[in-house]
């Protein structure tokens, strides 16, 4: 199981005749564009942190052979706390 703090927690996979299912971790602090447009500007600082905190999360990604396929900001979630959270490290083929 992957485990980084910016990476959603994948706890279970469940398949049927129909669909596959993820049970993640829940983020409900919103995406990364969603803050951006709200607050219209970042300070560098924060800019800085959250670059600092996603190409954490992809590299510790590659070095378990996993590639990030669709990297972007609505993908990124967000914990109350502000810290991003790749959440589709896992998407489906």
């Amino acid at each position: 199981m992957i485990q980084h703090p910016n990476i959603v927690q994948l706890y279970e996979t469940l398949e049927t005749d129909n669909s596959y299912y993820m049970v993640m971790e829940l983020c409900l602090g919103g995406d990364l564009l969603d803050r951006i447009c709200d607050q219209k500007r970042l300070v560098e600082q924060e800019v800085r942190r959250y670059t600092r905190q996603i190409l954490s999360a992809v590299e510790h990604l590659h070095c378990q052979g996993i590639v990030h396929r669709k990297l972007n900001l609505k993908e990124q979630q967000k914990t109350p706390e502000n810290k991003p959270k790749d959440l589709h490290p896992f998407s489906p083929s």
